[in-house]
């Protein structure tokens, strides 16, 4: 099933600067393993993608050739011909843990302040402009958030769960940036997935957020915000340090 189908998915895909195969290589494999593209999905065309990403056609067409060398896709001729996502689960997760490798704490923590700015000042707005129907779509986030089970299901739902709530705010230009920073390093805040305990502890912030936006609290909903944002930056920097210590030991025991 192809679930590319509603206008966050599609904005979440786009990159701003035209022409870098390797940005559409990268977008493409976080795709697959958020769920966006599952395995046996048939791809979009190659014209359908350049518009989605916002790149030439060739551009995606180099990028397809890539993910073919590396095992994601294949591409079947014939009528019902195209190309289909092959890879799986551990293929996905090994490459985003080699992509998370390349980033240091000072990027991490630098991305980490960007983050709790946007979505602390979206959070504010959004408590101050949300209508009942906004706060219903919050809650439905919430929902979805509560029963998933898996990485990539807790990472779209959260996604959504922010997205949601900068959409909310009203402002085109704060949806968009936390729409471009889940899009740059929001994977990382999922490396692992969350156990039963630590969802419920989740969860409840999330709750927490959303209390405060239906009461018109745009104070506490932006502190609460940016702490959560605060708690999931300490939680991917010690991630990331565990990574680099099991290279270094991996590589002591070479």
């Amino acid at each position: 099933m192809n679930h590319l189908s509603s206008q966050q998915d599609v904005s979440f895909l786009r990159i701003p600067s035209a022409g870098k195969t390797e940005e559409v290589v990268r977008r493409l494999i976080e795709a697959i393993d958020l769920g966006i593209f599952s395995e046996g999905d048939q791809l979009p065309s190659e014209a359908d993608l350049a518009s989605q990403f916002g790149v030439a056609t060739v551009t995606v067409r180099e990028a397809l050739s890539l993910l073919r060398e590396q095992g994601f896709v294949e591409t079947r001729r014939g009528r019902k011909g195209g190309s289909f996502v092959i890879a799986n689960f551990n293929i996905a997760h090994a490459r985003l843990l080699q992509e998370f490798s390349r980033y240091s704490v000072f990027d991490l923590r630098d991305y980490g302040d960007e983050r709790a700015a946007i979505s602390g000042y979206a959070a504010r707005l959004a408590a101050e402009r949300a209508t009942v129907d906004d706060l219903d779509q919050i809650a439905k986030q919430i929902r979805i958030m509560e029963k998933a089970m898996g990485r990539s299901d807790q990472r779209r739902a959260d996604m959504r769960f922010h997205v949601n709530v900068a959409m909310v705010s009203q402002s085109v230009r704060l949806t968009q940036a936390e729409m471009q920073l889940q899009s740059e390093l929001g994977m990382f805040l999922w490396i692992d997935p969350l156990d039963a305990n630590a969802l419920n502890a989740y969860v409840g912030r999330l709750k927490a957020i959303e209390n405060a936006i239906a009461r018109g609290d745009g104070i506490l909903s932006s502190a609460l915000s940016i702490d959560l944002c605060k708690k999931n930056m300490e939680r991917v920097i010690d991630a990331r340090l565990m990574l680099e210590s099991s290279h270094d030991a991996t590589g002591m025991g070479g």
